[in-house]
């Protein structure tokens, strides 16, 4: 997996995620607001750590959904 991700950024738009996964951003978003894929937001955008996503493929818990889980989201 890390090697298809290679040339994607750190951190990337719902868009990208869209694209790697082969469904639309509607979709994306549905999963960020389920908790389902790991998100950050900076401002008004949303992120997805590479990493992240890498995890939640993997099926492993991530450090932002311990958070989410443990109510620490702001």
């Amino acid at each position: 997996m890390e090697q298809l991700l290679k040339n994607y950024p750190a951190v990337l738009s719902i868009s990208d995620v869209a694209e790697i996964l082969n469904i639309t951003p509607a979709t994306v978003r549905r999963h960020i607001k389920k908790n389902d894929i790991p998100s950050v937001k900076v401002g008004r955008l949303v992120r997805i750590p590479k990493d992240s996503l890498i995890s939640y493929l993997h099926g492993e818990q991530t450090p932002i959904q311990d958070c989410v889980e443990s109510g620490m989201k702001n």
